[in-house]
């Protein structure tokens, strides 16, 4: 059974937002990495030379024949050396807004969006919608994100415990309190979204209650005593009319 948590007041104003962001490691060691790329320095600095150097001097020699195969040679060595010394992976980010992915802009899935977190073939995996409704697909694998994904198992089974389907004796790092980056966030937008309640869409800030668990948006009249999460959102009830 999910425990349940309090809110922390109406909107949650006053709460500060953070998330971690995480650069993938290199999948290659660093000497491999060096020596490739250290060998397409000589050469292209040797194909130079070949094709250019005698032209700071007079009377010098020909280019050679084989110049501009060699600086072409170097140029895919150096190429190669910075596509291995890189895993092609995108940054992640994990926090209070959710696990988002930094491929061409920040892709954002809240907790309260995502369907499902699993583990498969040493990667942790999580499906739900973004920020747009559109379907997300966000993977951690262990030898690239190490604490991307333990940090995404540690919030999501504080946050959203129900949707968590990664086995305890997974071979999963501890999160470090150290790793990856913190980043500020502002205060979640919620003008023009549903109450997660009642459908009814929030006009003006003020009328927005927000889970302080999973960020669920409500519409101050429609709260529950429970978000679907888990969390008690008695303290984000709308306050009982003056009389």
């Amino acid at each position: 059974m999910a425990k349940k948590t309090k809110g922390t007041g109406k909107g949650d104003k006053t709460r500060a937002r953070r998330e971690r962001r995480f650069e993938p490691l290199a999948l290659q060691a660093a000497s491999v990495v060096y020596a490739v790329g250290g060998a397409g320095a000589l050469l292209m600095g040797a194909g130079a030379w070949s094709q250019f150097g005698g032209l700071l001097r007079e009377g010098g020699p020909e280019p050679l024949k084989l110049a501009p195969y060699i600086l072409a040679a170097g140029a895919l060595l150096v190429g190669g050396a910075i596509w291995i010394g890189t895993s092609g992976e995108p940054p992640l980010r994990v926090g209070n807004a959710g696990v988002a992915v930094e491929r061409g802009g920040v892709r954002r899935m809240a907790w309260h969006a995502v369907e499902r977190i699993e583990w498969r073939d040493e990667t942790v995996r999580v499906s739900g919608k973004d920020e747009l409704g559109a379907p997300l697909v966000i993977l951690a694998s262990l030898k690239s994100q190490p604490q991307a994904a333990a940090w995404i198992v540690r919030e999501a089974r504080e946050r959203v415990p129900a949707v968590v389907d990664v086995p305890d004796d997974a071979t999963l790092p501890a999160p470090s309190a150290g790793a990856g980056t913190t980043l500020a966030l502002e205060a979640p937008q919620v003008v023009g979204k549903h109450c997660a309640a009642s459908g009814k869409v929030i006009a003006y800030e003020p009328d927005a209650r927000v889970c302080p668990r999973c960020e669920r948006v409500y519409h101050r009249s429609s709260v529950p005593e429970t978000c679907e999460c888990g969390a008690l959102l008695a303290d984000l009830h709308a306050p009982a009319a003056a009389t």
